[in-house]
């Protein structure tokens, strides 16, 4: 290979990197005014934004055809299977879902657990202590890689031995710490073991720094982070989440006393003077309208609603209501603004639209969950939630009538966007004025990566492109994700000499790759934890496609009774019918592997 193909960086500390990172066409990159483009559009003179807040120019763009990866996260996200699913197509597609597409020699920073375990092996008559190291291995192209790789030692089953296990497994976590972190091509994950490919993670990290768009408009000068700012920020997310969008009217729930009373307090600093007016019928929801101008004098009032309106003004100007349709939705820049900014805006959605719940997971650890109708309004909660460093994941609900308050009302179809978190989800929640939702602010906020599981796929033959930039730093994908530059003369198609193994996947459903999985009903196959703990619920399968349906698919079956359908041997009998094949339904009293076992005890 000509040495001329590859690119090097030199750090301070003498440590040479290659530079080899392309991605496939469409791809999009973070560019400095927090807009997304895709790479592929990118201009030489440009600047995208980097990982670590600033701006860099892009000098050169580099483009081919290679062999491309998906790398995408794994998820418990069923779009694809069980019954509402197959009744709402809208509901089969899974929104953002971490993952970009690369060529075979794109390098993943990855993160496995190296804590060592103690294991009791009976058989033996022996403990057994595992750890994992970091050897160097060579590839069949005369490479070497380092890779991690799993060890054990026996230990007799005596007092004496566990002690020397124990103290064995402190001196192994002392030398290797409780993490491994590599870096490792895509073409190589095959050469992992099967259960540290499983365990093997990637990231995202938070922006800790902003671009001060907001501050600049409402006082003319960046990164003034003063309550007056924090205050608009707040009053925006709140307007978009329950806002209408002909004016400055939002609907305030009128049993929540703190947060009506910290919205007044809120708009007193603008100058802005909440005002409603009952029905006839005094509703619960309501609809509060900002008026700007002079404190009330008597029935008197010098007011603007839209006028001079500065709250209004920074809706339109800001871009919260999209020109072509006046529909709301989170402008871009708010995904990279100021850190406190993008807290408080989120705090108003929350307020509005959210609820928050604790979670069994430490002091600090909370759920927020944010409903709302519009897609442009979800993109923006994922994209700053994640930006802060708190994870997020979107569900779905399908169009429905609902009974509110003896009412029937029709419900659009709903985006569930749930954020989860400590520290930093709960300096969010600091900003809020609702009483159930407020927390107080932590004494310390740590903003850590957040790390997923992934798979990987090949696609083929994919037009890539790469960039180089003038300082070289590590550059943001749209999703958060940190990727590098490509070099000034980007690395051709690699070989790739491994085969993709085949990972262990589940009887009952399409996954694979899991980290448990438990044996089946009949002791010869697997089956994840998901449908394990649907089957030992239930007690029904599929004998025809080993679908294991949820507890509401076995009700309706139920009450449609029970229909013709087909056996595995291609007869017609009559049985609960499966959702998923229309095959029977078998129901097991006794359940798993050892049922045979407790028949003939019994």
């Amino acid at each position: 290979m000509d040495s001329n193909s590859f690119t090097f960086r030199f750090f301070d500390n003498g440590i040479t990197e290659l530079i080899d990172q392309m991605f496939e066409q469409g791809t999009k990159i973070m560019m400095a005014n927090g807009q997304a483009k895709d790479i592929q559009d990118i201009a030489i003179n440009s600047y995208v934004l980097c990982a670590d807040g600033t701006i860099d120019r892009v000098t050169s763009i580099s483009q081919d055809v290679q062999t491309t990866y998906q790398i995408l996260q794994k998820t418990k996200h069923r779009a694809n299977e069980g019954e509402p699913g197959r009744e709402d197509p809208m509901r089969r597609q899974v929104f953002h879902r971490l993952g970009f597409k690369c060529t075979v020699a794109h390098k993943l920073p990855l993160r496995t657990a190296s804590k060592p375990t103690l294991e009791n092996s009976f058989k033996r008559n022996n403990f057994k202590v595992k750890w994992k190291n970091m050897e160097e291995h060579l590839t069949f192209d005369g490479r070497i890689v380092s890779l991690p790789k799993t060890h054990h030692k026996d230990f007799p089953m005596t007092s004496e031995g566990e002690f020397r296990a124990k103290s064995f497994m402190a001196e192994k976590e002392a030398e290797h710490g409780r993490y491994l972190e590599f870096s490792i091509q895509v073409r190589d994950l095959d050469l992992l073991e099967a259960q540290i490919r499983v365990n093997s993670f990637l990231r995202f990290s938070p922006v800790v720094t902003g671009r001060g768009i907001l501050s600049e408009f409402l006082t003319g000068q960046k990164h003034l982070i003063t309550p007056y700012v924090l205050d608009m920020a707040w009053l925006l997310g709140l307007w978009l989440g329950d806002g209408t969008t002909k004016e400055p009217e939002i609907s305030v729930d009128s049993f929540d006393t703190c947060l009506m009373e910290g919205l007044i307090e809120r708009c007193k600093t603008w100058g802005l003077f909440p005002t409603y007016k009952d029905e006839p019928i005094p509703l619960r929801a309501k609809h509060t309208r900002l008026y700007f101008g002079q404190e009330p004098d008597g029935n008197r009032r010098n007011r603007n609603l839209r006028k001079d309106n500065p709250f209004w003004n920074a809706v339109i100007n800001l871009k919260f209501k999209r020109d072509l349709d006046g529909e709301k939705q989170v402008p871009s820049f708010m995904w990279t603004e100021d850190i406190e900014v993008r807290e408080a805006f989120l705090a108003g959605l929350i307020d509005s639209d959210g609820y928050v719940v604790k979670r069994n997971e430490g002091p600090d650890a909370f759920k927020a969950s944010i409903q709302t109708i519009y897609p442009s309004i979800m993109n923006g909660i994922v994209h700053v939630s994640r930006s802060l460093g708190i994870a997020s994941t979107v569900t779905t609900r399908s169009a429905r009538t609902e009974t509110i308050e003896g009412r029937k009302v029709n419900c659009h179809f709903t985006y569930d966007c749930h954020i989860t978190g400590r520290t930093p989800l709960q300096k969010v929640l600091s900003y809020c004025c609702s009483g159930h939702k407020k927390r107080p602010v932590p004494k310390v906020i740590i903003r850590e990566p957040i790390y997923f599981g992934f798979n990987e796929e090949k696609r083929g033959l994919q037009p890539v492109f790469g960039i180089t930039t003038e300082q070289g730093k590590k550059i943001l994908l749209d999703n958060k994700l940190v990727a590098h530059t490509c070099g000034e003369h980007c690395i051709k198609e690699q070989p790739k000499f491994t085969t993709t193994k085949g990972l262990k996947h589940c009887i009952a459903c399409p996954r694979k790759g899991v980290r448990y999985f438990y044996k089946d009903w009949s002791g010869n196959h697997r089956i994840c934890g998901r449908c394990y703990g649907r089957y030992k619920f239930s007690g029904y399968r599929c004998l025809n496609c080993k679908y294991v349906p949820e507890a509401r698919e076995v009700r309706k079956a139920k009450q449609r009774g029970e229909e013709l359908g087909v056996s595995p041997d291609g007869i017609t009998v009559s049985g609960l019918i499966c959702g998923r094949c229309k095959g029977i339904l078998k129901f097991d009293e006794i359940r798993g592997p050892r049922k045979v076992n407790a028949i003939i005890a019994s």
